[in-house]
């Protein structure tokens, strides 16, 4: 691994046992995680986790939308969520936004329980890592409405008419080891400029035989280099100018 720092801004380590994890950090000592969290349960574990990795994980606590039919009551699980971000300090909540594509059924549910999300966001100025899978104009819709300065669109396949509009407002966009085989967002990378980039892995998700890993944002840089035709460390410097500019709350990670 080089002296590059790699960020993992989108990752489920809630999902993986202790040892996985102290394995990773101490086999890739360069990578840190932004990790996600599904519902309260797993969002408290993702505190406990950054709690003792504290120099390799920064927590997101959220409400998945594909977890809101499941809670018994996802308004109020969103607001106990909100409020545990708020007593532990983060920076950051997700995974939250909306899901059409896969989960159109609780869209009118969906929309009442991101909307706590979404105030809690503009009211302490914390960071959103959004899910948007078919909802791509929607919720950047909303991001304007509620005056949101820091957003990621997780693995991102939306329009690529979208993409300027993302990138005036300052937000940026992840780029999954799905890259390997996912024509759509080849695509996005082949179009979308670099300053609005960052890398992820959405793991532990398999994705068509992939088996997601944190470590493949390291892979991740390399296959964007390739279309873009750049070489491999400015695209990793250009990543983590990236981190700094776009997303303060994190910038804390590489200063």
């Amino acid at each position: 691994m080089s002296s590059h720092i790699y960020v993992d801004i989108h990752a489920h380590l809630h999902e993986y046992d202790y040892g996985f994890i102290a394995s990773l950090f101490e086999t890739y000592p360069n990578l840190i995680v932004v990790a996600v969290s599904d519902d309260l349960e797993s969002s408290k574990k993702t505190l406990e986790l950054a709690q003792h990795f504290p120099s390799h994980i920064i927590p997101c606590l959220g409400l998945h939308p594909w977890e809101v039919g499941k809670v018994d009551n996802p308004l109020e699980e969103a607001k106990k969520i909100v409020e545990l971000a708020i007593d532990a300090k983060v920076v950051c909540l997700g995974e939250v936004g909306l899901d059409t594509k896969f989960v159109g059924h609780t869209i009118e549910l969906q929309r009442r329980v991101f909307n706590i999300f979404l105030e809690a966001a503009r009211d302490y100025n914390l960071f959103l890592n959004l899910h948007t899978a078919g909802t791509w104009e929607e919720v950047y819709r909303l991001l304007y409405r509620y005056d949101i300065e820091y957003a990621n669109f997780h693995w991102y396949t939306g329009p690529i008419s979208l993409l300027p509009q993302l990138r005036e407002s300052n937000y940026t966009i992840s780029i999954n080891p799905a890259i390997r085989i996912q024509q759509k967002h080849r695509q996005i990378v082949s179009v979308a400029d670099l300053d609005m980039m960052l890398t992820e892995s959405d793991s532990p998700y398999d994705y068509r035989g992939l088996k997601l890993k944190p470590s493949d944002v390291i892979d991740v840089v390399e296959e964007i280099a390739g279309i873009k035709g750049l070489d491999r460390d400015s695209v990793a410097s250009e990543l983590i100018n990236n981190l700094r500019r776009r997303l303060k709350p994190l910038a804390f990670l590489i200063s």
